[in-house]
């Protein structure tokens, strides 16, 4: 059976030859924040899952749970997408960035009381977002559902951290500044900015009429792929050539990818509102953005599929390597269904169906959290200088994950291809077009009780692997204690 590199405490090649000592120090004073985010974003990750469950059974079972108001689809569905984005996403991306920023820079963190505040008033607001939502104050606009009371207190939080992130940059040692930096910089520096303009243009003072799709188009466009594709192309970069001891290929094109992303992504959402009461050139602008996302998906495939190349048994002994090869795919299909859906024909048949929602899942789960997966299977046997605590767990992670994602995205994808056609049939009534989806959506509720399994799987090892670190210590500090009053005497 191969060994898996990743799954060892040991340094990585790159690392014990230059400053092993270094990084271990980075490690240690990351410690503590690093467990606390990433042990709240896998309770929210939990959380989430169960009500995706049962948010995607009441699609095809309405009367399901239907008896409450509290646990009603319209309340549930908002739930678990604010709790899967805010409390497992950006925990989870906190955590990846912090620790990339860290080891990049040559940075240890210089305290992490002011980080352990912002991570608590984050998952506070979360919480009180998340709890708004299925009370009932939801303001109804997608990624955007909890009540505006939770809204500055996310904003704080994000400022604390953030912020902290800089100063290990600051701390460092490094004087280069390399791709992943590049993304977890702009990431930093974009989503502030997303994210309170879309809350004063579409919550506080909302603007009218179209304009509002417009704006929110924009904004759920951003979030992916100026925050979620952001965090997670910084850890590829990464740990691709580092696990691989291979440089990047084609490296050279890396700044070109990333500058085109930040310019024509921000538009590409527009492109949702194709045949929508929007003006003709704004339809326009948004495919046309949505072309222009041709020419980063060409260079991230020179820059991961080359770096690949002559490599893919490498995938065999390092399930961080796993992770990423699956989201790369991932990737590559939401881009190349991002420029399809631009085209007016493919739109007329897509949109409004639950070909967009497989378009979702595949982005923010089979990209974003596949790479964020793979990354915490390094990161964290550093932090707690220990190994895992079970292999086999790691294989149910990695296989459930794969599994539900390929499950969940080819039923939603097939059935809402399926819908759109029947849709644009007008001798097909509504109900028998429901009825059709029906399969469908009972294949996508078993793909969430798969991924599920898998994030348990994960979970638990987490916190197994957590409790092994504690009692480690707890055996040093005996065996310290008792060898100081031996030398004594």
């Amino acid at each position: 059976m191969a060994t898996d590199s990743s799954l060892t405490p040991e340094l990585t090649p790159e690392s014990s030859s230059s400053h092993p000592a270094e990084a271990a120090a980075i490690d240690a004073s990351l410690r503590t924040s690093l467990v606390v985010l990433t042990g709240s974003a896998l309770v929210w990750l939990l959380i989430a899952g169960v009500l995706a469950i049962v948010s995607a059974w009441q699609l095809h079972t309405p009367a399901f749970l239907d008896a409450c108001e509290f646990t009603t689809h319209g309340r549930l569905q908002p739930a678990q997408s604010n709790a899967f984005i805010y409390g497992w996403g950006f925990n989870a991306a906190f955590a990846v960035s912090l620790w990339l920023m860290a080891r990049l820079s040559r940075g240890a963190l210089p305290g992490s009381g002011v980080l352990l505040l912002g991570a608590v008033f984050w998952n506070v607001g979360v919480t009180l977002g998340v709890g708004g939502i299925i009370l009932g104050f939801s303001t109804s606009i997608e990624w955007l559902e909890m009540p505006g009371f939770a809204t500055p207190l996310l904003l704080v939080a994000y400022a604390l951290i953030a912020a902290w992130s800089l100063v290990v940059f600051r701390a460092g040692r490094s004087h280069q500044i390399y791709a992943s930096q590049w993304y977890v910089f702009a990431a930093i520096f974009w989503f502030p900015w997303l994210y309170s303009i879309a809350q004063v243009m579409l919550v506080f003072s909302p603007v009218r009429g179209t304009v509002q799709s417009v704006v929110h188009a924009w904004f759920s466009t951003n979030l992916f792929l100026l925050w979620f594709a952001s965090i997670a192309l910084a850890a590829i970069y990464y740990f691709l050539p580092k696990l691989l001891v291979k440089p990047v290929s084609n490296y050279y094109l890396a700044s070109l990818s990333f500058w085109w992303l930040a310019i024509f992504g921000s538009w590409a959402g527009i492109s949702r509102l194709i045949g929508g009461p929007v003006p003709a050139w704004v339809q326009t602008v948004g495919a046309a953005a949505s072309f222009m996302l041709v020419v980063p998906l060409f260079i991230l495939g020179l820059n991961f599929y080359g770096t690949l190349s002559g490599r893919w048994s490498a995938l065999k002994d390092s399930v961080t390597l796993r992770f990423i090869a699956v989201a790369i795919v991932a990737l590559s299909l939401v881009l190349l269904a991002w420029v399809a859906s631009a085209l007016h024909g493919v739109a007329a048949i897509t949109q409004f169906t639950y070909f967009t929602a497989a378009q979702v899942q595949l982005g923010l789960y089979g990209f974003f959290s596949m790479v964020v997966f793979g990354s915490l299977y390094y990161i964290v046997p550093r932090v707690l200088n220990t190994a895992w605590a079970s292999t086999p767990l790691v294989g149910v992670h990695f296989w459930a994950s794969t599994l539900g994602v390929a499950l969940l995205v080819g039923a939603l994808a097939i059935g809402g291809i399926q819908q759109g056609l029947q849709l644009a049939d007008p001798s097909v009534a509504f109900a028998d077009v429901t009825k059709a989806t029906q399969p469908y959506l009972l294949a996508a509720s078993v793909a969430w009780v798969i991924l599920v399994i898998g994030q348990l799987a994960f979970a638990l090892n987490f916190f197994w692997t957590i409790g092994r670190a504690s009692a480690d210590c707890v055996r040093s500090a005996k065996t310290l204690l008792t060898v100081q009053p031996e030398a004594a005497k």
